[in-house]
């Protein structure tokens, strides 16, 4: 199957749907997949708060994600 093919039995399927939650789903996926040219500029704020972190990492003042999730679960059941 072409894409070109492919594009039509998508659209036909899409054109199907009644769902809104399905809709809005599709258009999710299909924005998440389309490439955005916009470069994120940082803040000074940003930059500064990134800096902070990597300092923290060089002092070993990290987590593992394991001791992160243990953490969170921890203060979700407070």
């Amino acid at each position: 199957m072409t894409t070109k093919e492919l594009r039509n039995k998508v659209i036909r399927k899409i054109n199907q749907v009644d769902d809104e939650e399905i809709l809005n789903e599709i258009y999710r996926l299909l924005e998440d997949s389309i490439e955005d040219d916009d470069i994120f500029q940082l803040t000074e704020n940003h930059v500064m708060a990134i800096e902070e972190a990597k300092k923290q990492i060089d002092q070993g003042e990290s987590m593992t994600n394991e001791q992160a999730n243990l953490e969170i679960g921890e203060w979700l059941n407070r």
